[in-house]
C-alpha cells in the first residue's frame, strides 16, 4: 500500500528565506516514483504558496486545515463568519496588534503591518519569509471568506500570551511558525479545525488507512498532525518541546538533509510510536 506523506512548509520544506534543499526535492521525487502520495500541510493559504519548482504535489492542506485541495479541486472549505471576524479584528486592533487576514485569494494587511512584520523578521531571523498573495489593504472584500488571522506586536507590545485567555471559545491561538518569539506573533484559527482533521479527510477521500500516513513538521501548528499520523516526524531544527515530545522520530536539521532522512526512514519501515500502534491497526 502507498504511504501518504504530509509536509509542513516553513521550517520543514523551506528553510526560512531560502529555497527547498536539493536533497528534499530528491527524496520527495523518489517517494512519488515508488507510488506514494505527497501533500503539503501548511498554515499558509493557497495564495501564499511558494513556487515549488520541479516538484509536484497530490494536494494541499491550506490555512491549517481550513481548505483542502486535491488534484486541483477544493474538496473542503471552512471559514470564520464575517461578524465574528469583525469582532476579532476590533479586539486585536484595540490591543495594539498588527493583523494579517488570510483568505484563499490573498492575505490582507496594512502598510504599517507589513513594515513592522519585515522589521521583526529581520531582527529575529535575519531575513524575510517569502509570502505570495499579499495585498496592502486591511479591507477584506465581503465575498472573500476569512480563513484565519495572524497577529503580531513589537517586543514591548501587549503580548500574545495576555490575549489567549480573553478570546472566544470558538477559536484557538496557535504559536507562529515563521521564527518570531511566541509572545510576539500567533495565529487565530477555528477551534476544531487542524492539520490533523484535514489529514483524516484526505485519507477518507482516497479510502486510505491512517496506518499509511506520515506527517513531517517543525512548529506548534504541526503538533496535532504529527501526533495523529501513524508515523509522526519532527524536524531536528524544531524548537517546539511539545512537538518533539509527541513525535515518533526526530530527523536531522532542515539544512542537513532533514526531509531526505525523514522520507527514507518512513520508506524503510520506520516503527510507529507505541501509543499509535493499536489505534492504527
Amino acid at each position: 500500500m502507498p504511504k501518504y506523506f504530509f509536509f509542513d512548509i516553513d521550517g520543514t520544506l523551506l528553510p526560512f528565506g531560502k529555497p527547498v534543499p536539493d536533497s528534499a526535492r530528491y527524496a520527495i521525487k523518489a517517494a512519488e516514483a515508488l507510488g506514494n502520495k505527497c501533500f503539503i500541510a501548511s498554515g499558509r493559504s493557497i495564495a501564499e504558496m511558494p513556487r515549488f519548482d520541479n516538484l509536484w504535489f497530490d494536494g494541499f492542506i491550506c490555512s491549517a486545515g481550513a481548505t483542502i485541495i486535491i488534484d486541483g479541486k477544493v474538496v473542503y472549505s471552512a471559514h470564520i463568519e464575517r461578524e465574528k471576524y469583525n469582532r476579532l479584528f476590533r479586539f486585536l486592533k484595540e490591543r495594539g496588534f498588527y493583523i494579517l487576514t488570510q483568505t484563499d485569494k490573498a492575505t490582507y494587511l496594512s502598510r504599517e503591518t507589513s513594515k513592522v512584520f519585515e522589521e521583526e523578521l529581520l531582527s529575529h531571523i535575519g531575513r524575510m519569509v517569502e509570502l505570495n498573495g499579499l495585498i496592502l489593504d486591511e479591507n477584506v472584500p465581503e465575498d472573500e471568506p476569512v480563513k484565519k488571522l495572524l497577529f503580531l506586536c513589537r517586543e514591548d507590545g501587549y503580548g500574545v500570551n495576555r490575549v489567549k485567555g480573553e478570546l472566544d471559545g470558538d477559536f484557538a491561538v496557535v504559536n507562529n511558525t515563521v521564527g518570531l518569539p511566541e509572545n510576539q506573533m500567533a495565529e487565530l484559527v477555528l477551534k476544531d479545525i487542524t492539520k490533523a482533521t484535514a489529514i483524516e479527510q484526505v485519507l477518507k477521500f482516497y479510502g486510505a488507512d491512517r496506518k499509511d500516513s506520515v506527517a513531517v513538521g517543525d512548529g506548534a501548528n504541526d503538533i496535532e498532525m504529527v501526533e495523529y499520523a501513524a508515523l509522526g516526524i519532527a524536524m531536528g531544527n524544531s524548537t517546539s518541546k511539545e512537538l518533539l515530545s509527541v513525535a515518533d522520530y526526530v530527523t536531522s536539521d532542515i539544512e542537513e538533509d532533514g526531509i531526505k532522512n525523514a522520507v527514507f526512514y518512513a520508506l524503510s519501515g520506520g516503527v510507529n510510536g507505541r501509543d499509535k500502534e493499536e489505534s492504527c491497526l
